[in-house]
Parts: C-alpha cells; structure tokens; sequence
C-alpha cells in the first residue's frame, strides 16, 4: 500500500505550486481512498490536510469498469491566489 497522507500532501504542494494558496478546492474522492485510511487509522490526519488546505467535496465510487473498480482516485478544481 502506498502512503495517501504523503501522496495527499505532495499532491496539495503541487497544487500550490501552480495556483498558489489554495481559496477552494472541489475535491471527489474515491471511497475506497476513505476506507483504507479508515484501516490505516489516517482518516484523522487525511481529514486535517483537508481542513487546511480548504477542501470540500464528496465521495463517489471512483473509476470503475463495469463492476470492477479500476483505480482509487482524488480529482477536482483548485482556486487560489497566487
């Protein structure tokens, strides 16, 4: 398993490398990035970089082929001020 709280908060410097610090971000994240952050006892911490960094959103079912879920993904639109 990767680490989504390193992963999450390489992808937000990233982010602000390119729109600066972020105003809003519209953020849709696959439930099955919540659910192991649930098992690896980081939905905390997830939940904190989120709060800091502005994020709203929702969960969906990520990409899916058929029935079968391909990936676990997080996309969305960043707004901020350079």
């Amino acid at each position: 398993r990767h680490n989504q709280i390193e992963h999450l908060q390489k992808l937000i410097q990233s982010l602000k490398d390119v729109v600066g610090e972020p105003q809003l971000i519209i953020g849709c994240d696959c439930i099955l990035r919540r659910i192991e952050a649930e098992e690896l006892q980081q939905q905390a911490q997830m939940s904190r970089i989120f709060m800091e960094n502005n994020v709203i959103g929702f969960e969906s079912y990520g990409e899916q082929i058929h029935a079968m879920h391909v990936n676990q993904t997080i996309s969305g639109v960043a707004i901020g001020t350079p």
